[in-house]
């Protein structure tokens, strides 16, 4: 049977890992302290922020980040799992407009809010995102790897956000232009993929499946279309 994913609201709270605990954690603090001396205080819940200027060194910040440093240096993106997880990408334009939004209204204080894309994307289409832009046909690696802890899909209910005012304004093509623009500018960054792939091996994060699925090409891929 097909599973339907929905998008989740800022009801939906599940923390699994010390980052998800540590972050839950801080968003009590600034909430409930902000209530009880009245500062005036949101939270936000960023889905996965893309563009520019995200760090080379982080081994653990995203895909894009990952499929793009590889494209740039011509050498093959490893693809965990099927490369069928939904992942909801958001642009840090649309993210900097949602936070000066609940900084300067005051309907937002006290309160959690999601700020996500508005819609899915497998990790495949964004893949195939990175081969377009950077006019690229290396295939990934279907390595039949995991990280451990990832989420199999996210997505989150940003109507909470709009109905503020705001809303994403950029596509996951925008975050992969601007990353691609930004790279072009940076020296030394040969080694940079080794690095992070050898300190995730070291912690355990990646770990081998017993099943290593094929990459299908955007034709015959099930998953959200572009």
């Amino acid at each position: 049977a097909w599973v339907e994913v929905q998008p989740s609201d800022e009801e939906v709270i599940n923390a699994q890992n010390q980052y998800a605990m540590s972050k839950y954690s801080q968003e009590m603090i600034t909430i409930n302290l902000g209530r009880r001396y009245a500062i005036p205080s949101v939270a936000l819940r960023y889905s996965l922020v893309q563009g520019p200027r995200q760090s080379f060194y982080n081994a653990y910040s995203g895909a894009a980040r990952i499929f793009c440093l590889n494209s740039f240096l011509n050498r093959q993106s490893t693809i965990y799992e099927d490369g069928m997880q939904l992942r909801d990408y958001i642009n840090i334009e649309d993210v900097v407009q949602a936070n000066l939004l609940v900084a300067e209204n005051n309907e937002a204080d006290y309160q959690i809010f999601n700020v996500g894309g508005g819609r899915p994307y497998t990790v495949l289409d964004l893949f195939e995102i990175v081969n377009k832009t950077f006019q690229n046909d290396i295939l990934p690696n279907m390595s039949g790897e995991f990280r451990f802890g990832d989420t199999r899909h996210i997505l989150s209910d940003i109507s909470k956000l709009k109905s503020l005012g705001w809303q994403p304004k950029h596509t996951p093509q925008k975050s992969i232009t601007d990353y691609k623009n930004w790279l072009g500018e940076q020296k030394n960054i040969d080694d940079i993929m080794d690095y992070a792939n050898n300190e995730m091996k070291e912690k355990q994060i990646i770990r081998q499946s017993s099943k290593a699925g094929d990459y299908k090409p955007a034709a015959n891929n099930p998953g959200v279309s572009l």
